[in-house]
Formats: structure tokens, sequence, C-alpha cells
């Protein structure tokens, strides 16, 4: 459950989407997400995370707002909140 997906319709949009992705830009992600060592943040940002995000804990990053049970996947599942949030920056 590295993604963090919840039912049946979740698992099955995100096997699709892993279907759907080039192997090569896949291998190429992950190599740039485990060596990524950039240190400067745009003042215009904002950055929101799941803590249950396995692909990139919590712990390795400077959260501005956190999603309680947000994972890799919670553009999806947790759509709303992370509106709610867009929506009160804005």
């Amino acid at each position: 459950m590295v993604f963090w997906c919840k039912g049946k319709k979740e698992k099955q949009l995100l096997r699709e989407i892993l279907k759907d992705t080039d192997p090569q830009f896949f291998k190429w992600a992950i190599k740039e997400i485990i060596n990524w060592e950039n240190e400067t943040m745009p003042a215009n940002s904002i950055h929101i995370h799941g803590n249950k995000d396995r692909i990139i804990p919590i712990k390795n990053v400077k959260a501005d707002y956190v999603i309680e049970d947000g994972g890799h996947f919670m553009t999806v599942n947790k759509a709303k909140e992370i509106g709610n949030i867009i929506r009160t920056v804005v």
C-alpha cells in the first residue's frame, strides 16, 4: 500500500496510471526524487503533504500543510481537503 489507495476504484485507477507510465520515465523520476538536493523554495509556493506518504515520508519534508491520512495518492482521495487549503491561500 505504498500509494495509500482506498477501495477498488482507486486501486484500479492506480493500476491504469502505472500501466500507462513509460518505464524509462518512471525509472528517471524515482532516481530524481532520491537524489534531489534543492535548497531554494520559491516565495509563492505552498507545500501540502500527507502524513502517510510512504514514497516521500513526512519526516523528510517541511510541509506548510499536512493532510491527515494523506498518502502519495491523496490528490485523488483527499482532493476536497487539498482544494480547501488552496482556496484559503489563494
